[in-house]
């Protein structure tokens, strides 16, 4: 990928959409802690950009006939863990670009709708339509934990930066944390007044932010004081990504907007228009110098400053 400049809250009136590519449906995009990979999900399975954008990817991963409802990568960017609606969490092995190792993981009665690396990358969070969130050991493929609490499917998992948390948000509404290695039951730090849709961690704090389809952003904290509520797109909110530095926040959502905010004062600071249906998916590479935005339009769209 070309380098650009780092995107801040100073530089915004230059952000651009730089390029556009298309790919059916998406669920979602990330990128690889070392910014070298783009990682598309969706009906067709996931796709992979490496060191350019637009065209055909790099590689293409047919993880199973099924969609892919989301994906993440480990910290250290050896792997790809996938969650797919045909109840599997498939793990690839990034060592080699001509052999991939994979695992399939088997345990969820649903769907798996989110997955989660811890920040030491040797477990990996499933969770999805049968209420249950699933703990396994990457290198083996084991499992090594249940969590159940949650009444309804679950959409969005994050691990805290120590890896001692695991925050989750659901569709019963509520967003809730987890201590999967004390055993101890979850505390649940509130709830939205519709489901939650995603999740995001600020970078280098305990804070979370959640998106929900009651068309609000919401701010998470230790202290347990009531959350600030930001209304942020009409129809509902589907997606969070704060950038590398924490100081911005982009939401998504069924407006077709994409909205960056001040992470700290929570006010707009700027309007994406580009997409014709809802933005799904959203994320920040590495540097915090590019956006990839992936719509219901089928559309993914590369954002950075001109």
């Amino acid at each position: 990928m070309v380098k650009h400049e780092r995107i801040n809250r100073d530089n915004l009136s230059r952000l651009r959409r730089l390029a556009t590519t298309r790919f059916g449906w998406i669920s979602q995009v990330r990128w690889s802690p070392g910014g070298d990979l783009l990682a598309i999900a969706g009906g067709d399975g996931i796709a992979l950009y490496r060191g350019s954008f637009g065209g055909a990817p790099a590689i293409r991963l047919a993880a199973s006939a099924a969609p892919i409802k989301d994906i993440a990568f480990s910290p250290d960017g050896g792997c790809l863990a996938a969650g797919s609606a045909d109840t599997t969490v498939k793990i690839w092995t990034l060592t080699d670009w001509d052999e991939f190792e994979i695992k399939t993981l088997h345990g969820h009665a649903g769907s798996v709708e989110a997955v989660a690396f811890s920040p030491d990358g040797r477990i990996l969070a499933s969770g999805g339509a049968d209420d249950v969130i699933r703990l396994w050991e990457v290198v083996g493929g084991e499992s090594c934990g249940r969590l159940e609490g949650h009444d309804d499917e679950l959409t969005a998992l994050a691990f805290d930066r120590a890896g001692e948390r695991l925050f989750s948000g659901s569709r019963d509404r509520s967003v809730r944390c987890w201590h999967p290695r004390a055993g101890a039951k979850p505390t649940t730090l509130g709830e939205h007044d519709d489901w939650v849709r995603d999740i995001a961690r600020l970078p280098h704090s305990g804070a979370l932010a959640s998106a929900s389809k009651d068309m609000t952003i919401r701010f998470w904290n230790d202290s347990g004081s009531k959350p600030p509520v930001i209304p942020a797109h009409a129809g509902g909110v589907d997606a969070l990504a704060f950038s590398p530095d924490g100081t911005t926040l982009a939401s998504g959502g069924r407006d077709n907007m994409i909205r960056i905010w001040d992470a700290q004062s929570r006010r707009e600071l700027r309007l994406l228009d580009g997409h014709s249906r809802p933005v799904l998916a959203l994320d920040f590479n590495p540097t915090g110098s590019m956006l990839v935005s992936g719509g219901g339009d089928n559309q993914i769209m590369l954002w950075g400053l001109a």
